[in-house]
């Protein structure tokens, strides 16, 4: 019984410290303008007259530009850029089980046909077709009889940021 009424006492002292101290004034010690002395504080004000215009340092960066020749196409080397869909004279014999490499699958015929001519324009390839397979308009390269000159076509083509790029089982077009 002894501890119950320690135990009250206690908790009602704690409870009126408690109160005591939440309850402070509003206002802050930072907001006052007197001095400890009950002085009032004079701001000083620094003019800015330091110029730095003389002190910035000139950057140049002098940028090399290269003309795209057809023999500074140097990643497609090992593909020939005869033959294809949009060589007019050639045509085609037959039709293979073979692989291409898709880029892209779109909803939208004028991105397909973007896409197709930055291709045509970045990796000179001839062989590259849009198939529509409803919905959607597949941009694909490459008439590859064997899955390792896919898989490097693949390769070059990740390199020149289609990361997208895979090889797919395809029938190809053989040219006369």
């Amino acid at each position: 019984m002894k501890t119950l009424q320690t135990f009250k006492y206690l908790a009602g002292t704690c409870l009126i410290l408690l109160i005591s101290g939440c309850g402070s004034s509003t206002g802050s010690r930072y907001n006052d303008n007197a001095g400890k002395n009950g002085e009032n504080k004079k701001e000083i004000k620094i003019p800015e007259d330091f110029d730095i215009t003389p002190y910035k340092t000139k950057i140049e960066i002098k940028q090399k530009t290269k003309p795209v020749t057809k023999e500074s196409i140097e990643a497609w080397y090992d593909y020939s850029n005869s033959g294809g869909i949009n060589s007019g004279n050639k045509t085609v014999v037959s039709t293979v089980n073979g692989y291409r490499v898709r880029v892209s699958s779109t909803e939208k015929l004028d991105e397909a046909e973007s896409l197709r001519s930055e291709l045509f324009t970045k990796t000179n390839q001839k062989q590259i077709y849009i198939i529509f397979d409803p919905p959607f308009y597949r941009v694909e390269i490459g008439d590859l009889t064997d899955i390792s000159s896919a898989r490097d076509l693949r390769f070059k083509l990740n390199q020149l940021g289609y990361s997208e790029a895979r090889v797919v089982s395809e029938k190809i077009n053989i040219y006369k």
